[in-house]
């Protein structure tokens, strides 16, 4: 299955923008990352190692896939043939939409505790979904994804309380970040700033929210140029309004975390809505 990478990304208007992924890697490798939304798809060929920090998971052919909103990951093929996969990134609304259509038994948040499993009836209801996608058949493809969330809920879905806060200085310098991610970042004035060690720093941030203040700053940074693509912005203003002063540094980077170049995202995550 060797070859070149591979991805079309979907975006579903009528479901919250939902944004689902198609595609086959062989050199992407995903740095460590999270996703405000859930993370549900489907592996068809060949395999990937998806990593939640120390623990090491080989998602092999006809395995679903289940990543809860922030949990950290990264993930990378497992040998010179790569994977095929499809990725649906399922907001938060919608996961909990699904969810209420339930009853009572999932008014909570909902968190899947395994991030990798096999069932054939979910993954052939994802195949189908994808179906429809690419038939830009959007009111069948809707229907469809709240009837598989569903039946994902149903059978690995659990409520939860809510989700642990960090540390009151983790909070503060996640909030500065949050709202300064465009600016050039100085590790050292920044350390300065919130009056600690920049070592320490680290440790502490990685610790809280398993990123690097770095990492979180290019995470956020590649999330607001989504959006900014999505809305019509050109390439080259969103690099800048997001602090790429370069533009083979946002190429990279956007790749790097999205899975496909700009230049792609701008032209194929609007496909079901022209």
């Amino acid at each position: 299955m060797q070859g070149k990478d591979e991805a079309l990304l979907y975006k579903l208007k009528n479901a919250d923008a939902t944004e689902l992924l198609s595609a086959r890697y062989v050199a992407q490798k995903f740095p460590k990352h999270y996703h405000e939304t859930y993370c549900i798809g489907i592996l068809e060929e060949g395999a990937e190692v998806l990593s939640f920090g120390e623990n090491d998971l080989v998602v092999t052919a006809n395995s679903i896939i289940a990543i809860n909103p922030y949990d950290v990951h990264e993930n990378y093929a497992l040998d010179r043939f790569g994977w095929k996969y499809k990725m649906m990134y399922i907001n938060s609304d919608l996961m909990g939409y699904a969810a209420a259509c339930l009853g009572n038994r999932f008014a909570a948040k909902i968190n899947f505790e395994q991030a990798v499993f096999e069932d054939a009836a979910i993954f052939n209801s994802i195949s189908q979904l994808y179906k429809q996608v690419e038939n830009k058949q959007e009111l069948i493809t809707e229907t469809l994804l709240i009837k598989t969330l569903q039946k994902l809920i149903v059978s690995y879905g659990k409520s939860t309380k809510p989700d642990f806060e960090p540390d009151k200085n983790t909070q503060e310098i996640k909030a500065f970040l949050d709202v300064s991610f465009e600016a050039k970042f100085e590790l050292d004035k920044l350390a300065q700033q919130f009056k600690t060690d920049k070592y320490k720093l680290i440790r502490q941030f990685k610790k809280h929210t398993g990123l690097t203040p770095l990492s979180y700053v290019l995470l956020q940074r590649t999330n607001k140029a989504k959006t900014l693509i999505a809305q019509g912005e050109s390439i080259s203003q969103t690099a800048l309004e997001t602090g790429f002063y370069d533009q083979s540094h946002f190429d990279r980077y956007f790749k790097k975390y999205v899975g496909v170049t700009p230049v792609s995202y701008q032209k194929t995550c609007n496909i079901l809505q022209d």
